[in-house]
């Protein structure tokens, strides 16, 4: 389960078992008292599943960002303590990020410019959640200088006649 398992007690008193996993093939996978669910990513770039379970008093959802996930128990992150937001709520400026970040890396920059854009889409995603605008900025604008670097350097290796 890559460490994404967890214990919550409902209001009976039974113990139930809920945990997560991110195959490489197949996408990601919930796994409630030993039943497994195929589940599916609410965006096609990056992996981000809300997936809710009811017992008896007990409202979880496990949130899926990339392989990170996280357990929430009647509304509140069971991590840190702080208010659950629905992945529904992440503004449409971010996916704009993301879809940049991604496909515009990968198709003007390269591959590896595309990769680095999906680990910075975590961060964008992960922050929007927090409601924290100034790191989802603050991460674009690592991704940008990282974008230019690779731009600049393409562009000065097509110049020289460096790449054939």
């Amino acid at each position: 389960m890559n460490g994404n398992a967890w214990t919550v007690t409902d209001a009976n008193g039974i113990a139930h078992q809920l945990g997560c996993a991110v195959k490489t093939f197949g996408g990601p996978e919930i796994t409630v008292d030993g039943n497994t669910y195929k589940v599916k990513s609410s965006n096609f770039l990056v992996n981000v599943v809300d997936y809710s379970v009811d017992f008896p008093g007990v409202n979880c959802h496990i949130v899926m960002v990339g392989k990170k996930a996280r357990l929430v128990v009647n509304g509140v992150y069971d991590d840190d303590k702080t208010p659950y937001e629905p992945v529904a709520s992440i503004p449409a400026w971010v996916w704009v990020m993301v879809v940049f970040s991604i496909i515009g890396g990968w198709l003007i920059c390269g591959l590896l410019c595309g990769v680095i854009g999906i680990a910075m889409s975590t961060v964008y995603i992960t922050a929007a959640l927090q409601r924290n605008t100034k790191k989802i900025i603050g991460a674009f604008v690592i991704y940008l200088v990282i974008f230019a670097g690779f731009f600049a350097l393409g562009f000065w290796l097509g110049a020289s006649g460096a790449l054939g």
